[in-house]
């Protein structure tokens, strides 16, 4: 256990920079996605409350199936997750890895932006228990994935003239073996989010 946070450790010491720039680029989509949510129309405005509180009225009453729940968490993790590792693998396509971190941070902040904007104090609360849990982990698995790519497509620009072919199939390997490892937490949150945020949601809807 110890050798693996080190090796956790010094990866991410390495990589530094790649985290950085990722991040950046997620804040950057949050703070988009969350001025976005003033610069909807009325009727547009209008139509996501509707929406939000028919979801708080019947939440109560629907038997949340959490494996479903499960299941779809963690095959739209897994997609973004394959995009990322196939945008790193084309190597000329990894400025896609910047685009999906963006809209995610954007997807991110809206939602929150939304509650906090429209419900204050209490979608504050909603957004705290609801979505941040398994976001907390889905998050950091999705930029851990994107440097991966981002460090596999940029060694390889590097080297394309030096690299052979058996040093090219042993980063290969490496590369979809981290992103394997960085995968199993996005089925972790998929737990997170199946069986847990549901409990989160019935209880603080009824205080909503």
């Amino acid at each position: 256990m110890n050798y693996l946070i080190i090796k956790l450790a010094d990866y991410m010491k390495r990589n530094l920079g790649y985290y950085f720039i990722l991040s950046f680029i997620l804040v950057a989509g949050v703070i988009a996605g969350s001025v976005s949510v003033k610069l909807l129309s009325d009727p547009q405005k209008q139509e996501l409350l509707n929406y939000i509180e028919l979801f708080f009225t019947n939440v109560q009453n629907v038997n949340i199936d959490s494996s479903t729940v499960f299941y779809a968490s963690v095959l739209n993790n897994l997609k973004t997750a394959l995009v990322i590792c196939l945008a790193g693998l084309l190597v000329i396509s990894f400025p896609v890895i910047l685009i999906v971190i963006f809209f995610r941070g954007y997807i991110l902040g809206f939602t929150v932006g939304f509650l906090v904007v429209e419900f204050g104090i209490k979608g504050s609360i909603f957004a705290l228990l609801s979505i941040l849990p398994q976001n907390i982990i889905i998050i950091p698995a999705i930029i851990s994935i994107g440097v991966t790519g981002m460090y596999f497509a940029v060694t390889v620009i590097k080297n394309r003239r030096r690299m052979h072919q058996d040093g090219y199939f042993s980063m290969l390997l490496s590369y979809m073996l981290s992103n394997l490892f960085f995968c199993f937490f996005l089925i972790l949150a998929g737990l997170i989010e199946g069986y847990i945020s549901p409990l989160f949601i019935k209880l603080i809807t009824s205080y909503i």
